[in-house]
């Protein structure tokens, strides 16, 4: 099934294996290689960036498409020596000399160092009308999108403990938020949201009503049909893969736990960007990658000393 590289005879080994041609992943790739570090950079599938039609708030790229960002990205790694693989990897079997064999779906390599930068998932809930306007009139961090939808009436749900401050958060950008939640909120948080102009609604939201394409309506569980131009939900998060719980120490959403480093509970791997932070913006995932890139060459050339 595997396809174990071979030279002279002999297993050929790669310095580091990156997981994930995300921004923190193709940061990382871009720093190693222009530190003469052989890196192999695992392509397996869409980033969480593609939701979004155009990149916001990070400086010197703002307004481009993450087709533009990714294209942009992969070139300037290509054009150091970064091997891409359109594959998932698979596994990743820490071996008893400190190297990493990594099965991908469709060859095998060996590693002497990893970097998980698989990112997260949004775990969206189950309602109707939410996926169809995901990215242009439903939105999940106004940190990325308020400010096109500025002064337009927003209605917010998901995750009670976030909804409060994602309430406030909103009125940054409109004085027309309403956040509907089947949850009780507290008389001080209600008086808070008060305060901020918040409308809170206790109910459940049961679907998005759109009418040519565009959101005109929130409906909730009990008949309430609530005007709003744009819908901001606070979904929860998970590790968009499960190759960290099978190496290093994770959290209880299988983010790879690390320390201010990227290093993760084993040695020779790191994890960047959303694999570990949760909130990381666009601009602190690159900052990651580059972060972690002297880290690792000098893990590389300690291990190689050590291997003489």
């Amino acid at each position: 099934m595997y396809n174990l590289e071979i030279s002279g005879g002999h297993e050929e080994i790669i310095d580091v294996a990156v997981i994930g041609a995300g921004a923190a992943g193709l940061s990382a790739a871009l720093f190693l290689t222009r530190a003469c570090r052989r890196t192999v950079i695992y392509d397996g599938g869409p980033t969480r960036i593609s939701t979004i039609g155009k990149i916001h708030e990070f400086l010197g790229h703002e307004g481009i498409t993450p087709a533009e960002f990714q294209a942009r990205g992969r070139s300037e790694v290509d054009s150091y020596g970064g091997e891409f693989r359109s594959e998932a990897v698979l596994k990743i079997e820490p071996r008893s000399d400190g190297l990493f064999d990594v099965l991908g779906s469709q060859t095998q390599i060996t590693a002497r160092a990893i970097v998980l930068a698989t990112g997260l998932v949004d775990v969206l809930p189950p309602v109707s009308g939410l996926r169809e306007g995901l990215g242009r009139d439903v939105h999940l961090c106004p940190c990325f999108s308020g400010y096109e939808v500025r002064d337009k009436a927003f209605v917010a749900f998901g995750l009670p403990e976030r909804l409060a401050q994602f309430g406030k958060f909103l009125t940054a950008w409109s004085s027309s938020v309403t956040v509907v939640t089947p949850y009780e909120f507290d008389p001080e948080t209600r008086k808070r949201l008060r305060a901020f102009g918040v409308i809170t609604v206790q109910d459940e939201v049961a679907s998005l009503k759109r009418e040519a394409d565009q959101l005109v309506s929130v409906l909730t569980a009990s008949g309430m049909e609530l005007p709003c131009e744009a819908a901001f939900v606070a979904a929860p998060f998970k590790a968009a893969s499960d190759l960290a719980a099978s190496l290093c120490e994770v959290d209880e959403a299988g983010f790879a736990i690390t320390d201010a480093n990227g290093s993760t509970s084993r040695p020779g791997v790191w994890a960047i960007g959303n694999a570990t932070d949760k909130l990381s913006h666009l601009a602190h995932s690159v900052a990651a990658g580059a972060n972690v890139g002297p880290w690792i060459v000098d893990y590389l050339l300690e291990s190689s000393l050590s291997s003489k």
